[in-house]
């Protein structure tokens, strides 16, 4: 009986975290363009495309059915429906935006403790995300866009996979199909883990046929319905986002590591010697995190690209600082509070007013350096503590 309550306060627990989440996010861009700001006070473009998307047949055609926007159907639907009842379209899309992401902090909150985290680490673990820019803060500067919608479900999937509800994994897929293609990573991940848990080969793709066939198939569909003004250019994308990423060479080192997760980075590398027999065994958990960082090569939204992959990254990151706490004899609980304090001066480090911000975050070398004294210090806590076993 005892369990009862514990997972009612678990709930109550993680819903309260995950909106004063929310409300710090939400007052870090009010704060500085108003409450419920108007497109035009976002300095990036995307957004006008989900905008007159949500216009219907109204919209303008150049914007509507540009690729690959114009197959992201779900938000702009949604939205077009919600101003049809009488919301104003930015009320609209910024109630769709923080919907998504309270589901997405909320389907976290719930895998890490399905990961069997403790409290004190998915506590941290929610704040870590939280004070990520390319996870929650964005979206509440541009808050007309389709990620967390896609974030959301994309943990959820996470989730479901491993409490091995594998039937709702059919709505769930069919759904985010509708929202964004990026969620297509969910299929390799789920083959992947069926095989390292044993699950035999043939087994392991028939299932897996079975939960991609019905969003491969809307996916399909939706690139044959809705015809681009213009044709998609892989070759032409690549080339422009490495010549982007060639010219501002400098700063990528730091853009796609702690650029874009933080403190995260550090936590991940905190046993460098130990990351490649962990990626052997973790190889289901790689393909998410390769599949994300190889979209760079055609995506120049870095932070926001990363981000996807934070259902990895995390419970990684948490797992190695738990290992760092045991083995330098360090309590737990300070060394989670640290790390916040850390993802804390990173969110206020980072740019998000200007243009191209979320293209380009030049190294800030006060981060830079935090997170690479923090890294230090926890080396010679490694080394001294081995120093004195020995």
């Amino acid at each position: 009986m005892a369990a009862v309550p514990r997972r009612s306060f678990e709930l109550r627990l993680g819903v309260l975290v995950s909106l004063l989440v929310l409300a710090g996010n939400v007052l870090a861009v009010s704060s500085r363009l108003g409450f419920l700001h108007k497109p035009k006070q976002v300095k990036e473009l995307d957004h006008w495309h989900y905008l007159e998307m949500a216009k219907g047949p109204e919209g303008k055609p150049e914007l509507t059915h540009q690729s690959t926007y114009c197959w992201r159907v779900f938000v702009p639907f949604l939205a077009r429906l919600l101003s049809r009842a009488g919301l104003s379209p930015n009320l609209a899309f910024f109630l769709i935006t923080n919907i998504s992401l309270l589901g997405f902090l909320l389907a976290l909150w719930a895998y890490l403790g399905a990961l069997d985290f403790p409290l004190a680490d998915r506590l941290a673990g929610l704040a870590l995300v939280g004070l990520t820019q390319g996870a929650v803060r964005w979206y509440e500067y541009q808050y007309w866009m389709t990620d967390p919608t896609s974030l959301f479900l994309l943990v959820l999937a996470f989730l479901l996979i491993r409490q091995g509800r594998t039937a709702a994994l059919y709505p769930v897929s069919a759904l985010a199909a509708f929202v964004r293609e990026h969620n297509a990573v969910v299929f390799p991940y789920y083959f992947l883990n069926a095989q390292k848990g044993g699950v035999p080969l043939a087994r392991a793709a028939l299932g897996t046929a079975a939960i991609a066939a019905l969003p491969v198939a809307i996916l399909v569909g939706l690139r044959m319905i809705i015809v681009p003004s213009q044709p998609a250019d892989l070759l032409a994308d690549l080339a422009d986002t490495m010549g982007f990423r060639w010219r501002h060479r400098v700063d990528q080192p730091y853009q796609l590591t702690v650029g874009s997760l933080g403190v995260i980075f550090p936590l991940l590398v905190l046993f460098p010697a130990r990351i490649p027999a962990l990626a052997r065994r973790h190889y289901d958990q790689l393909a998410v995190v390769a599949f994300f960082y190889g979209l760079l090569a055609i995506a120049n939204n870095t932070e926001r690209e990363i981000a996807y992959a934070l259902p990895v990254l995390l419970p990684a990151a948490l797992r190695q600082l738990g290992d760092f706490a045991r083995e330098a004899r360090l309590p737990a609980p300070p060394l989670l509070v640290l790390a916040v304090a850390l993802q804390l001066l990173f969110f206020f480090e980072q740019r998000f007013l200007e243009s191209g911000s979320s293209m380009y975050q030049p190294t800030n070398w006060t981060v830079v350096g935090a997170m690479g004294l923090f890294w230090l210090a926890a080396q010679a806590a490694l080394l001294w503590r081995r120093a004195r076993r020995d």
